[in-house]
């Protein structure tokens, strides 16, 4: 397979520090009570949608290398236990049709709807997926193959699927 090295750059390791650190700040945000709450929730919205959608679209080529995808399996494993505890007993993160905890849910939907698409896209072509976006365009080349139609399809229906499967589910 292409472009499955294992090669950490520094910026890799500055990504998944600055993830764990925005975790951790929004934590102590939240256990200390130092912002008004209607300005934490803000933040889990934020905290949840806007890194997993930069994951997404900006980082997909090294969710294929061990150590990145380690690292934020583990995140996901922690923020679903943290979802599990929280859920039922703070009424500070209640909203109308959920919680605003469920957007600690998008990372581990994200990179379930990413693998499901990428193995999908290897089965039918034999390679990898390519997360298009307003950079790519049909015809440009990258990773030494022109991008798919199939590779517009799976990154828009993958991204639909973590965002509207955790809204509508949780």
């Amino acid at each position: 397979m292409k472009g499955l090295g294992t090669i950490i750059t520094i910026w890799d390791k500055i990504v998944v520090l600055l993830y764990l650190l925005s975790g951790l700040l929004l934590f102590v945000t939240y256990y200390y009570a130092l912002l008004p709450i209607a300005v934490i929730h803000k933040l889990f919205v934020a905290f949840g949608i806007g890194w997993s959608f930069m994951l997404y679209g900006l980082f997909y080529k090294k969710l294929k290398q061990p150590f990145i995808v380690t690292s934020f399996i583990e995140f996901s494993i922690i923020q679903i236990i943290i979802y599990v505890s929280f859920k039922n007993e703070s009424i500070f993160f209640d909203r109308i049709g959920g919680t605003y905890l469920s957007t600690l849910l998008f990372l581990p939907a994200m990179l379930i709807s990413y693998h499901l698409f990428n193995l999908l896209n290897r089965f039918i072509y034999k390679d990898d997926l390519i997360i298009t976006g307003p950079g790519n365009r049909l015809g440009q080349h990258q990773n030494g193959r022109k991008i798919r139609t199939l590779d517009f399809v799976f990154s828009f229906a993958g991204a639909l699927l973590f965002l509207f499967g955790v809204t509508i589910l949780f």
